[in-house]
């Protein structure tokens, strides 16, 4: 997956306020349900064209989705199901639920994935995603909904081949839910929240916490809190992100499973070889010695969106991460953080 070295400062200055408000984008309009049956043979998204097709595409994706056992591969389904492909074209896209459903994986739309649908609604009062769950747990079936115009989604439960827990796959679901409200964890108050983060010990005070949290949320039966954690991980001037303090977490294969700042870089491959300008290979000596050693703490030089002029050299960050198991796995993740410090600060 490709590693889009873009910095902080250009990501806030074109994406910040892209970012805000955007709702479901609409999928190319599937007619009403066909008598008949279903062809099974391998549909890509751009194939798809009636519900009969739509099944087969969504059926093929399940197949696909339960015969992946890395979990590194499914951590970069985030960004894969986004990428124009076999799992989408244009506006035809999937989309992974959570079972209380949570958007865990938006194949359109990262804005959702901060969200629950479950009470999500057509222009009849229909409640679609409701249905599609119900759908779903029958075996999978298509569910019609109004939404300028007839349309048609189909359902289908999948089971993990990591972890056993289940989700539910929909595709052709097109509704804007831009008006949903965000999903926010009330987490207990760390020890160090991240505007009282000023050193080096209390850096460490807050990444060992915010550790701590993260992986509860991930061992929570069928991620059901993950989204509120990651949401309140990003919210602004809460406990967990003030400014140029926020959390990053990285799957035990490099790949970007939360940033905090840049949420971009989510289900794309961390690039450990990367250096500052001093050649210090930061990613690796922060990441990969924490994964392999269980914590890290470096000093090195990033790019400070608060100063002008540093876009070259960066400026001088205190970083630490530590590690944690992944479950069903003998890999381990990384959750960091970092602080910026004066030039001559140790």
């Amino acid at each position: 997956m490709t590693d889009y070295s873009v910095s902080r400062r250009a990501f806030l200055k074109t994406a910040g306020v892209a970012a805000l408000g955007i709702g479901l984008a609409a999928c190319q309009p599937i007619p009403p349900m066909a008598d008949g049956e279903a062809a099974m043979d391998e549909v890509t998204a751009a194939e798809v064209t009636d519900p009969e097709s739509l099944e087969a595409w969504v059926l093929g994706a399940k197949a696909r989705f339960e015969s992946i056992t890395d979990m590194n591969v499914f951590a970069k389904l985030r960004e894969g199901l986004k990428t124009e492909g076999y799992w989408k074209s244009g506006s035809t896209f999937l989309i992974i639920f959570l079972m209380n459903g949570d958007a865990f994986i938006h194949g359109n739309d990262r804005e959702a994935e901060s969200k629950n649908l479950m009470g999500v609604e057509d222009e009849r009062g229909t409640k679609v995603v409701e249905e599609l769950f119900a759908a779903a747990a029958e075996g999978g079936g298509f569910v019609e909904y109004h939404d300028d115009g007839l349309k048609t989604a189909y359902a289908v439960e999948y089971i993990s081949g990591i972890t056993g827990r289940r989700f539910v796959l929909v595709g052709g679901l097109s509704k804007d839910v831009s008006d949903v409200p965000i999903t926010i964890a009330d987490l207990p108050k760390p020890p160090v929240t991240a505007s009282e983060v000023v050193d080096r010990e209390t850096l460490i005070a807050f990444v060992d916490a915010a550790a701590e949290t993260y992986q509860q949320a991930v061992l929570s039966e069928g991620y059901s809190a993950l989204t509120g954690v990651r949401n309140a991980f990003r919210v602004e001037g809460g406990d967990w992100k003030a400014g140029s303090i926020y959390l990053y977490v990285v799957s035990g294969g490099g790949v970007t499973l939360f940033h905090g700042s840049e949420p971009f870089r989510e289900g794309q491959t961390t690039d450990m070889t990367r250096t500052d300008s001093k050649g210090v290979r930061f990613a690796e000596l922060l990441i990969g010695v924490a994964r392999r050693e269980g914590k890290s703490f470096l000093r090195y030089h990033y790019d400070n969106p608060a100063i002008e002029g540093d876009e070259e050299t960066g400026s001088p960050k205190f970083g630490y991460a530590v590690s944690f198991p992944v479950p069903n796995s003998e890999q381990r993740g990384v959750i960091g953080s970092g602080i910026y410090v004066d030039e001559g600060e140790e």
